[in-house]
């Protein structure tokens, strides 16, 4: 330790952590600011701990793996950012830089810890440590012979934080450069020692003039400057450096010399531009997928909109066939979620957040049970396996969104099928405990490793390599699952008992009391018919455009459809409608263009115009406002609120 030389009160006390070791670790030399830090003592360091004891596990591991063999091949480390931990068991996360060199044919390393909470903090610390530095130049000057030992190691310090400085004597109009500012430039000793004009055809022509006002402003105001400018490498290349400094006085006033430090930030460039084109991409990657499901959302309402139309047309027929009400009921139903799913696809980041909206109702678990076997029942035969319903010995009534809840169970079951071998066994069960219903899937499947129990419910966790299925999926599902129940009050837990012995997930949720529990809702009654209008549809896709016409006219409408944008206009100006349900999406001319055409006639601006369209989204319809609609309807159309709509037309 007697070959350790001592150190000037500034490095003592610098704002950075500052410490020397030896090759293998073993701490030499801990300044103040890195003892406080750690809530070590000097003694309790020096020459008892090795600096990597002080890492996390993945610290010990970086260091084993990378920094000693870096700092031995190249004789230094740059920024590493590393978790650290303090005597107290705190994590502290630390931007290190590190150095290698020798002193009295003994190898020593350098070095320099930055509090690395946020990059404030980190720059904060570092101007800290350059005012350090620049208050022992001071002293260096004055005791530069007693201090030349001291100054080995500083220069250490500042060689790791990729620091350099240089002055400029006003007299002499030469300037000079640290060994530490050489080293980061590789230029020669003859150009180290330049006039302040060979110094500036250094600095990039784009910023050299703004370097000059910096210096020439600093001078006049005696204030500190600093400034970002590029600085050209001996290679030709650019590198980005950050200036701080001022000018000396003599004590008539007159300027002596201006000095400072010139720190290499090239590195956090490269990493602030990386980021920037990361976010640029992610932020043309979100609007590429906003696109992409506002594009599917249109493709998928557009074939509902025909199938939604039949269902009503067959309401309008009565019949007692008892097969046929089970028909429609079960096609209209599937549309309806469907549509309700499609609503949500649209806004995906919502659902991401847990802020879908919930259409809550009172309703019969059973029934919900039963709905979702239903759609879980062809992955179900696909597979061979045995489902078993145990249903609760009494009616359960919740306040739920039913969609969700079906969503829910069946979500559950197709899980359970996937991951259970072919002709596996399957039990969905329900009752009653306290003041809960309690919803529970197992099966005799690949089960769940102990260590895996805790992320199951996490977005994107799937378990591998077991999982390795043609049914595979991304892994969102039992995520959204546990979103939906909780959104709905209730819990979720998982079991397993490992690995091929099944796994069990249980579902809990509140249920309505018995004062709270609402008459029994009757089915629909056929909306009163609105008065008679002519009608004109338009729409590309025929069997929407036939099948809404015809279900307007059986409601006691005069229609006529069209299945292009320019014959829905000629259409329009001999029939004269009174109501136009126009798609957008035509194969001549926008049903933006075919409202502009229709309200520059006369006749045209009474025309009560409904947009009807798969594109949803709030700019769908300001667009079509803009264009001149009254109303825009998005597919498939609810024809109830279609006929309230006409019924409130005078």
């Amino acid at each position: 330790m007697n070959t350790i030389p001592d150190l000037p009160s500034s490095f003592e006390h610098a704002a950075c952590g500052l410490v020397t070791t030896e090759a293998d670790g073993t701490i030499c030399r801990a300044n103040s600011t890195f003892c406080k830090w750690f809530n070590f003592t000097p003694d309790e360091l020096i020459g008892k701990k090795k600096i990597q004891e002080l890492f996390t596990v993945g610290g010990r591991f970086f260091h084993h793996t990378h920094w000693a063999p870096l700092l031995q091949m190249q004789g230094s480390v740059a920024e590493v950012q590393i978790d650290m931990v303090t005597s107290d068991g705190e994590t502290l996360p630390m931007l290190i830089n590190a150095s290698r060199a020798k002193y009295s044919d003994k190898t020593f390393d350098q070095l320099a810890f930055f509090v690395a909470t946020d990059r404030k903090s980190y720059e904060r610390e570092l101007i800290a440590a350059r005012k350090s530095v620049e208050d022992s130049l001071a002293d260096l000057r004055d005791t530069q012979k007693k201090l030349q030992e001291s100054r080995d190691f500083l220069s250490i310090a500042i060689h790791s934080a990729r620091m350099g400085i240089w002055s400029q004597d006003i007299a002499s109009n030469q300037v000079s450069w640290s060994q530490e500012l050489q080293h980061l430039t590789e230029l020669t000793d003859s150009t180290r020692w330049a006039t302040s004009e060979d110094f500036y055809r250094l600095i990039h022509e784009d910023d050299r003039s703004k370097f000059e006002d910096a210096i020439h402003n600093a001078i006049q105001t005696k204030s500190d400057y600093a400034i970002e400018f590029r600085l050209q490498h001996a290679s030709g290349d650019w590198l980005v450096m950050e200036g701080r400094g001022h000018a000396t006085y003599s004590d008539g006033g007159e300027v002596i010399s201006v000095f400072g430090i010139l720190i290499d930030i090239s590195d956090r460039k490269a990493t602030e531009k990386q980021l920037h084109d990361l976010n640029q991409q992610l932020s043309l990657a979100d609007r590429r997928k906003d696109e992409f499901l506002a594009t599917l959302g249109h493709e998928l309402r557009n074939p509902l909109a025909p199938i939604k139309n039949v269902l009503e047309i067959m309401r309008l027929k009565e019949t007692e066939d008892s097969f046929m009400h089970w028909s429609r009921d079960i096609i209209e139903r599937h549309v309806s979620q469907m549509t309700h799913l499609i609503d949500d696809l649209m806004e995906v980041s919502r659902i991401s957040q847990g802020r879908v909206e919930l259409r809550k109702q009172q309703i019969d678990i059973n029934e919900m049970m039963q709905n979702a076997v239903e759609s879980s029942q062809a992955l179900m035969l696909e597979q061979n396996h045995t489902l078993t319903v145990t249903e609760p010995e009494h009616p359960i009534i919740i306040d739920a969104d039913p969609t969700r809840i079906i969503q829910i169970i069946s979500n559950l079951l197709n899980n359970a099928a996937k991951y259970t071998p072919d002709g596996g066994r399957i039990h969905l069960r329900a009752f009653q405990e306290g003041d809960e219903v309690v919803l529970s899937v197992s099966d005799t499947g690949i089960g769940i490793p102990p260590e895996q129990l805790g992320n199951i419910f996490n977005m994107f966790s799937q378990l591998a390599p077991a999982l390795e299925r043609s049914h595979g999926g991304l892994g969102i599902g039992l995520a959204l699952v546990s979103g939906l129940v909780k959104l709905h009050g209730g819990t979720i837990s998982a079991r397993s008992e490992g690995e091929d012995k099944g796994s069990e997930f249980i579902v809990r949720l509140p249920i309505v009391t018995p004062s709270e529990v609402l008459a029994p809702q009757h089915s629909r009654a056929r909306p009163e018919n609105a008065e008679s209008r002519r009608i004109l549809v338009i729409d590309d896709n025929v069997d929407a455009a036939e099948s809404l016409a015809f279900l307007l006219g059986a409601n006691g409408h005069t229609t006529l459809s069209a299945h292009d944008g320019i014959t829905g206009v000629e259409l329009a100006a001999e029939f004269r409608p009174e109501v136009i349900l126009s798609d957008i999406g035509l194969p001549d001319i926008t049903g933006y263009e075919v409202a502009t055409r229709i309200r520059q006639n006369a006749w045209g601006k009474e025309v009560y115009l409904i947009a009807t369209t798969g594109w949803g989204q709030d700019k769908d319809k300001q667009l079509a406002g803009a264009a001149g609609f009254d109303k825009h309807l998005t597919k498939p159309i609810d024809f109830q609120e279609l006929n309230s709509i006409l019924k409130e037309l005078r």
